[in-house]
């Protein structure tokens, strides 16, 4: 029974967000020669949060990662602290101008987002699937001269590996893992300072959680990413902290990243050096402590 009702409510969180998404292209202001509104606009008012662990990006590194509440990570073998690999691959894609244009450094748009997160175990040759979150929503976005906000109506769902699973519990630890998603909005707002800072602060609310999932997460943090925005090759420093504290948890966490941004033939990509303190972003031991150092590469599409 437990399960037949988070189906329904995840089928209905889908039909929610198709609504919204039919609402925009029905919208009149979108039809065409009105200039209005432009399908596929080439302009980003909310770029993505650079260390938010579960933003929507492309980036990829190698974490020497601490889960001491984890029983299989408490083991003689591993000594509760191992080499994993983080991935991440999504995309957050503009589709809707609603503003027409005509006001400089003002824009506003409605958006697609979908991205996966997947930690692997990297100890072992068979490099075990630990766990992978997927996330979807429709951001709507919008900037003002040196304030930017965005808000998305958001899906979020987590998945433990199959292998990871047998490899490290047994039959009865296996027996209470069930399914962990939410269903909510997000709301996060931004001011700039000068062209290279930004401060934010924001959070989420979720009208549907189940296992392991917080009803509530408060979260703010700044960015220092100087940037040229010409386009000639070059590199630059940046660096990045996000805190959040979730109402699961009861904790604050802390992600901190810097590194070197580069721009070779007009592609954009950072080196970085990423950590962790505070509760794991992995959606299924969100219960748990998490350390992690690492060192990886992110790029801009």
């Amino acid at each position: 029974m437990h399960g037949g009702t988070n189906g329904r409510t995840g089928t209905h969180a889908v039909l929610v967000c198709l609504c919204f998404a039919a609402l925009g292209l029905l919208s009149p202001a979108s039809a065409d020669g009105q200039g209005v509104a432009r399908w596929f606009p080439d302009v980003e008012p909310f770029r993505p949060l650079i260390a938010a662990p579960r933003e929507v990006q492309v980036r990829a590194s190698f974490v020497y990662a601490e889960r001491p509440g984890i029983v299989a990570y408490d083991s003689p073998e591993f000594g509760g602290r191992n080499i994993e690999a983080e991935v991440a691959i999504g995309h957050s894609l503009a589709i809707l101008r609603l503003d027409d244009g005509s006001r400089p450094g003002r824009a506003i748009t409605l958006g697609l987002e979908m991205g996966i997160f997947s930690r692997f175990f990297m100890e072992l040759a068979q490099k075990d699937l630990i766990n992978s979150d997927f996330r979807i929503g429709l951001p709507f976005a919008f900037r003002s001269g040196s304030w930017e906000s965005r808000l998305m109506i958001r899906h979020f769902s987590a998945h433990l590996g199959d292998d990871y699973l047998v490899r490290f519990f047994d039959d009865e630890v296996l027996g209470g893992f069930g399914q962990t998603s939410k269903d909510g909005f997000e709301g996060l707002l931004a001011r700039r300072l000068g062209d290279s800072g930004r401060l934010y602060v924001g959070g989420e609310y979720n009208f549907h959680t189940n296992q392991n999932m917080s009803r509530a997460v408060f979260r703010f943090g700044g960015e220092w990413d100087p940037v040229d925005p010409g386009e000639a090759n070059g590199g630059w420093p940046f660096f990045a902290g996000d805190l959040e504290y979730a109402s699961f948890s009861e904790q604050l966490a802390a992600t901190l990243v810097g590194g070197m941004g580069f721009r070779v033939n007009g592609q954009r990509f950072r080196l970085e050096a990423r950590a962790r303190f505070g509760f794991t972003p992995m959606g299924h031991f969100r219960e748990a402590d998490e350390t992690f150092y690492g060192l990886g590469f992110a790029l801009d599409l």
